[in-house]
């Protein structure tokens, strides 16, 4: 397992069959992913449709760079989930109350690596919920074992597949989002800041981590705005912000939204992987549930296998029919994404309270004193939900390309590094 892996909570492969190595990401092309919305399309409507076909493009950033191009407020432009920028990726952006003026600045668009088409009109803006998932185009390069395919994609039909969150739910090659996350959670902004902007990682280029290793230690904002490079815009933000005399909470409290509730959902994340591989290792597999365990069902989103997100409790009542469900790859098992209102019970709240225990952190410190570092918890399933009759994979000789759709949510890495079990950091090359 690469030790990578165990630093955002994954800790165990749920198939015992050896892996059949190889890389991914060696180039961007070898990574594609294409979005499925829920969306309909007009001839009219208050939000203008777009499909950007992208490289090297994280969906953040490329909102950002849109919304100054076209002269409009960054809050216009929805998206239904972000995409990773050591990709080619297929996303849809909404641009509210666009207009003739909006449209013909959209012609004169001409951004590296992006090609903008526009779709049409919708009257309501594309958000999160819009997502029923993604169509994945994987090439893994340098397999060792291409013939073991077979054999590993036999277990998971018949132990699930687990549902982790991968790492880059974790950040860009630091993976610390999940420590700043945990940081808030205990209420210590200050070592919070500091570990978002400076913290060294050894995956980083080696002379921005040279640059944050001194800054880690003089915590100085001044050496930070003078050395730091331009294209750390979030990290010079916060610096500025402290350099104008904001306390570090304010620093971070000026970040968008969206990356600010990443921070606490990054923690939960991490939380979730170390609970999600405890069920593994004493369980040895995703189908088997108990009474105060909490489920979820298989449901069908157009053509696509999707979880039902509608979880519930597992009593003395149902559990006969839920296990035959989930025999039957109908119904799955849920974990707890920690939040002030879980329900420690059963399996998941006895292990769940150990590991809160480790970490030094209670369930009511996630009800911060600020909405976006807040949350009330929620669930997730435990395995990803899937079809094998959209698994496709191609061999010629030691290179395998993968075909498969995922619901929103769920990692394509979580469920090929099953079949790699790779000791390379193999989504996270340079």
């Amino acid at each position: 397992m690469a030790e990578i892996e165990r630093k955002v909570g994954i800790g165990r492969y749920i198939t015992s069959t050896p892996g059949i190595g190889g890389r991914i990401k060696e180039r961007d092309e070898d990574f594609r992913v294409e979005e499925v919305l829920d969306i309909r399309l007009s001839d009219s409507g208050r939000n203008l449709v777009i499909r950007v076909r992208k490289r090297n493009w994280d969906t953040l950033n490329f909102a950002r760079v849109l919304s100054n191009l076209l002269e409009i407020s960054r809050k216009r432009i929805g998206f239904a989930g972000t995409k990773d920028k050591r990709a080619v990726t297929i996303q849809h952006f909404t641009i509210s109350n666009a207009d003739e003026k909006i449209l013909k600045r959209l012609e004169e668009v001409r951004l590296k690596d992006a090609e903008i088409e526009v779709l049409g009109w919708t009257n309501r803006r594309i958000d999160l919920g819009d997502l029923i998932g993604n169509r994945f185009t994987v090439v893994v390069e340098d397999a060792e074992h291409p013939d073991r395919i077979e054999g590993i994609a036999d277990e998971l039909r018949e132990k699930g597949i687990p549902n982790f969150f991968g790492l880059q739910r974790f950040g860009t090659l630091r993976l610390i989002t999940h420590e700043v996350g945990k940081l808030i959670v205990l209420k210590d902004y200050s070592e919070a800041f500091w570990t978002y902007v400076a913290k060294p990682s050894e995956l980083e280029d080696e002379e921005v981590s040279k640059i944050r290793e001194e800054l880690w230690s003089e915590r100085d904002p001044v050496l930070g705005l003078r050395e730091l490079p331009k294209h750390l815009i979030y990290e010079r933000t916060l610096l500025q912000k402290l350099r104008e005399g904001k306390t570090e909470l304010q620093a971070l409290l000026s970040l968008p939204k969206t990356l600010k509730l990443m921070f606490i959902h990054a923690y939960q994340s991490y939380l979730f992987n170390l609970l999600l591989s405890r069920r593994i290792e004493e369980f040895g597999t995703l189908r088997e549930i108990d009474v105060n365990d909490h489920s979820d069902f298989r449901a069908v989103k157009g053509k696509h296998v999707v979880s039902s997100e509608e979880f519930s409790k597992v009593s003395e009542f149902n559990i006969r029919r839920i296990r035959f469900l989930a025999g039957k790859g109908y119904a799955y098992l849920a974990l707890p994404l920690p939040g002030y209102e879980t329900e420690l019970s059963g399996w998941s709240g006895k292990v769940l309270k150990e590991i809160l225990d480790q970490e030094g952190v209670e369930l009511q410190m996630f009800k911060g004193d600020y909405p976006e570092f807040s949350s009330r918890g929620s669930y997730r399933t435990a395995e990803i939900p899937f079809s094998f009759e959209e698994f496709r994979h191609d061999v010629v000789e030691s290179r395998v390309v993968f075909e498969f759709f995922l619901p929103k949510g769920c990692f394509a890495t979580s469920f090929l590094r099953e079949f790699m079990k790779s000791e390379h950091p193999y989504f996270l090359q340079k």
